[in-house]
């Protein structure tokens, strides 16, 4: 089984200037979730006799994080090389960036594990984005993975206590939650891992390009509306609330059937002005 694992770096500790609000000293690591994926690789690796590859997209430092997964088990490991430190929710916002992890791909894998969501303000979207790019199934936010022959099950948590299980095909995307942790490497492991190799790719297409995801305001603006010309409370309620304004009072018709009921409909539309076309 070939599996690859998309790590993320995300904000672990940072601390803020109480006078300026400014933030420094940040500590950017995997999160619970990205070890969890990990660890799952790593356990279904072993079953199957599998290989693991640990990819992640950032700067130099984030080969840290690839060094950790190669002491723990991971057979390879691959950066894309994005010089500048990602926004918190630029995994999120953008496709860009799960198409690069795909393109750092050498082969479409069986099984693809990521952490459900950052843990600094992410979305989770990336996990659908991947899948979406490789055309593969996707079971999201699971909280355990087990074989069944040759079928991977994804146990999901849902209200009430309640589990459901997916019985997936391959090639698979799974975003595991934070449940599991990462088994704790050898110390001679741990040496080997800050010699080992980590390729290095350039992200595909231009990385300078912006994806646009809104132009326009988030919720509709508020409607101008004059004020009201009453002389005294009450008259300026009745014209803000059209207490007043004739109107045509509620109908209740039926029961009746489906043509009467479509034709009763199509005639007060045309009461009110509104063309209606057979």
């Amino acid at each position: 089984m070939r599996i690859a694992v998309a790590l993320s770096r995300s904000w672990q500790r940072v601390e803020v200037d109480p006078l300026t609000g400014a933030m420094s000293g940040g500590h950017r690591g995997e999160s619970p979730a990205e070890h969890a994926a990990l660890e799952h690789a790593l356990r279904l690796a072993e079953r199957t006799g599998g290989q693991v590859h640990a990819l992640t997209a950032g700067p130099v430092e984030a080969e840290e994080g690839l060094r950790e997964a190669l002491a723990a088990g991971a057979h390879r490991a691959t950066r894309i090389d994005v010089d500048t430190p990602l926004t918190p929710d630029a995994l999120a916002r953008s496709t860009s960036t799960a198409g690069a992890l795909v393109a750092a791909m050498p082969e479409t894998p069986d099984l693809v594990l990521c952490g459900d969501r950052s843990a600094d303000g992410g979305t989770g979207a990336t996990p659908a984005f991947l899948a979406a790019h490789l055309g593969a199934a996707q079971a999201l936010g699971a909280v355990h993975l087990e074989l069944d022959g040759d079928r991977l099950l994804a146990h999901r948590r849902l209200d009430g206590g309640a589990r459901e299980v997916l019985r997936l095909p391959s090639p698979a995307v799974v975003s595991v939650e934070g449940g599991l942790r990462l088994r704790r490497a050898s110390l001679p492991a741990v040496l080997a891992a800050q010699d080992a190799q980590i390729d290095v790719v350039a992200p595909p297409g231009n990385r300078s390009r912006t994806d646009v995801v809104s132009s326009g305001p988030r919720r509709p603006r508020a409607r101008e509306h004059p004020a009201p010309s009453g002389d005294t409370a009450h008259d300026r309620v009745l014209e803000l609330t059209g207490a007043l304004v004739e109107r045509t009072p509620p109908t209740v018709i039926g029961p009746l059937s489906a043509g009467d009921a479509a034709d009763e409909l199509l005639s007060y539309l045309q009461r009110h002005g509104f063309e209606v076309r057979s």
